[in-house]
């Protein structure tokens, strides 16, 4: 209770609590916030005990994500969380660690990072995704060298680099908010107006009666650094336009306060004063149907419960398609704000997905290894058609080549069947006196190809027998890990 709730451990102490487990369980002798503070620190250093050994016995690659943060007493916390799939398939996700760190520089998070993963026994590590700061730059290039030093076996951790693609699609975002920030800011004033007093609360409940709008909910206020909430507050409040209006007709003191904006007052705000207009309406309605599909793309790539690399590709491919289109339906309107919040999304999506070339390979590759795409027509036109045919092809054929490379790592870790298996397979069967020429023939080229292609040969036949093989067909129900 105390852990799941976070609840502090003088619970255990507060009169009603005691109270209540002397009726609910008598004989229980309640313990003391002491006794339970070392009990749960007691617990704490036992699971992890057991989690580190689980990482130093298995030899685990994981994928790492790790974050700052900065507290209002100016200390700096790190948090890394280590994501990996089980002997079960499971995907897991534990959060290994949040420590104080000296600060933000690259390469005092790298040491770090370097002495949680020498603590916690992880020797392989496939990425480590961070946000787009240039400490993390920094951080990364520490880390690399650190874990070559460490005989990473993931050549040299060359793609350790992932980008955040939630972090950046919030980036895309925000510099649309930026455009639209007046509409957004009066209609965000309304509701902080209506919200200061239980008063003026009742007054909007009655006007939502009497308008007969169709939601019941609340409208709450976002937090201005996440646009998610923002959209979630659009989303509600647009439903409640005609209460608004009715709102202003009985508090004469909403547009007057409104136009002091008593609520923020700034000297840049000038065109933010006022209740929210008809064009505000309008504008918020459009761009709340646009933020709908970022909206569920985060959600989609966020998840911790599934697998969600091999569907970045077709993520980052929506949304070029999405900025494109909307993009060309502004162009081809009057309206100014549309047409710059439209240009300024589409530049910073280019700054980092535009080239595929700094994009991390991992992101083809897990798409390529999906068995929902594979390489077929749907994947190669998907790359041609968001990158052209010249660059598309060469990106095809890197991503095919670099998946034949890992492909053959991950055989020498922990592949069973080799090529001297196959090899005396052909040997046995050549021997057998109920072969026909041809077939004798066959075996002896099959004998010629294990001895001078290896193990890389044979994990290349392998694979794209696994390639050529027909696709899944795409369902929502489809889970990776299952298959």
């Amino acid at each position: 209770m105390i852990v799941v709730d976070e609840l502090p451990f003088i619970f255990v102490e507060k009169e009603g609590f005691r109270f209540f487990m002397s009726k609910a369980c008598p004989r229980l002798n309640v313990p003391s916030r002491t006794i339970m503070y070392r009990d749960i620190i007691d617990l704490y250093e036992s699971e992890k005990a057991m989690l580190r050994k689980y990482f130093i016995d298995s030899r685990q690659t994981v994928c790492l994500t790790t974050d700052t943060w900065t507290s209002k007493r100016q200390q700096s916390y790190m948090v890394l969380t280590a994501h990996y799939i089980d002997s079960r398939w499971k995907l897991r996700k534990k959060i290994i660690s949040f420590v104080l760190v000296d600060g933000h520089k690259g390469d005092d998070i790298g040491k770090s990072l370097e002495k949680l993963l020498t603590e916690w026994g992880i020797e392989r590590v496939c990425t480590i995704t961070v946000d787009n700061a240039s400490s993390n730059d920094t951080c990364l290039a520490y880390m690399k060298r650190s874990l070559t030093n460490r005989g990473c076996t993931h050549a040299s951790s060359r793609y350790l680099h992932m980008r955040c693609v939630a972090h950046i699609v919030n980036l895309v975002v925000q510099d649309g908010l930026k455009i639209m920030c007046h509409p957004v800011n009066r209609i965000r004033n309304a509701i902080k107006f209506v919200r200061a007093s239980p008063t003026r609360l009742g007054v909007l409940k009655k006007c939502v009666q009497r308008s007969k709008v169709a939601s019941k909910g609340l409208i709450n206020i976002d937090v201005s650094t996440r646009w998610n909430s923002t959209f979630v507050m659009l989303n509600t409040a647009e439903k409640f336009e005609r209460a608004f209006e009715q709102y202003a007709l009985h508090d004469p003191n909403h547009k007057t306060e409104l136009e002091k904006n008593a609520l923020e007052p700034k000297p840049d705000t000038v065109d933010q004063q006022g209740p929210p207009t008809q064009s505000d309406w309008v504008y918020v309605r459009e761009f709340k149907q646009f933020l709908q599909h970022f909206y569920e793309l985060t959600n989609k790539v966020s998840r911790t419960k599934y697998i969600t690399i091999n569907t970045f590709l077709e993520e980052i491919v929506d949304v070029h398609f999405m900025l494109g289109e909307w993009n060309d339906h502004v162009i081809c309107g009057d309206d100014k704000i549309f047409k710059c919040m439209a240009t300024k999304m589409k530049e910073k999506y280019e700054k980092y997905w535009d080239d595929p070339e700094k994009m991390n390979k991992y992101i083809f590759i897990a798409a390529m290894l999906d068995p929902r795409t594979k390489e077929s027509h749907f994947f190669k036109d998907m790359i041609e058609d968001t990158y052209g045919s010249t660059i598309g092809n060469r990106i095809l054929t890197s991503s095919h080549t670099e998946l034949v490379s890992l492909f053959g790592e991950y055989k020498e870790l922990y592949g069973t069947s080799t090529s001297s298996d196959l090899a005396s397979q052909a040997r046995a069967s050549e021997n057998s006196s109920e072969n026909s020429l041809m077939r004798s023939r066959y075996n002896k080229k099959r004998m010629r190809v294990c001895g001078e292609g290896s193990r890389s040969t044979y994990s290349r036949m392998e694979l794209d027998k696994y390639l050529a093989e027909d696709t899944e067909e795409l369902s929502p129900e489809f889970d990776l890990l299952e298959w």
